[in-house]
């Protein structure tokens, strides 16, 4: 069974652009967090059918998490030795591609004691340091999201894959991110009145 870690540092480039999240407004509104549900283009990849919690970072980069893919694991199997993580109920989700062998915490509430916790969006966020992670296990288990991998983007990647109509983009919030079934996500979002053109703003 592959190591797992809950990153108590990372590469230091990577946590430069992470703590810096928000960036200036670029043509697309890819500026602000948004919920990306994957469009037929990804049928028969990886992707297919996914839902995507992204927000940016500076130099037009994002980072985030696929929120629609549970997986058979929990947190008790990948850190047997924690007995804190046995009272973790939900699954742990996979995040994505990068970094796969990370565990990351997405959570409502800035655990108490520091560490690396990056905002997602109002009322949201990701907890990267490893003990920071410990001490919301060892705190308010249930109150976290736990993810294996993450999604990330480089330089304009993500606006080009938007522009290609890999996704449509959908307003993020942290509710949809959390749901606590999410099943069905993809399909609910999928549906045309949830639609919102690339470009374009939520309307009033």
């Amino acid at each position: 069974m592959k190591r797992f870690v809950r990153f108590g540092h990372l590469l230091g480039a990577f946590l430069l652009a992470l703590v810096a999240i928000g960036g200036g407004a670029r043509a697309a509104d890819l500026s602000e967090p948004v919920i990306l549900v994957a469009t037929s283009a990804l049928d028969g990849s990886p992707f297919a059918q996914t839902v995507v919690v992204a927000a940016p970072i500076p130099n037009g980069r994002h980072i985030g998490f696929i929120i629609n893919k549970p997986t058979n694991l929990k947190l008790a199997t990948l850190f047997p030795d924690d007995v804190a993580a046995r009272r973790v109920d939900e699954p742990v989700y996979l995040g994505g591609p990068g970094l796969i062998q990370g565990v990351f915490a997405v959570t409502r509430n800035v655990p108490e004691g520091g560490g690396t916790v990056v905002p997602l969006m109002p009322g949201l966020f990701v907890v990267i340091d490893g003990a920071a992670v410990d001490r919301l296990i060892a705190s308010t288990p249930n109150d976290a999201r736990y993810f294996m991998g993450i999604m990330l983007w480089d330089e304009d990647e993500l606006e080009e894959e938007v522009s290609n109509s890999a996704w449509d983009i959908r307003p993020a919030d942290v509710d949809t991110v959390l749901r606590a079934k999410s099943n069905g996500l993809w399909n609910s979002l999928r549906a045309p009145t949830a639609s919102i053109a690339f470009g374009d703003r939520e309307p009033a």
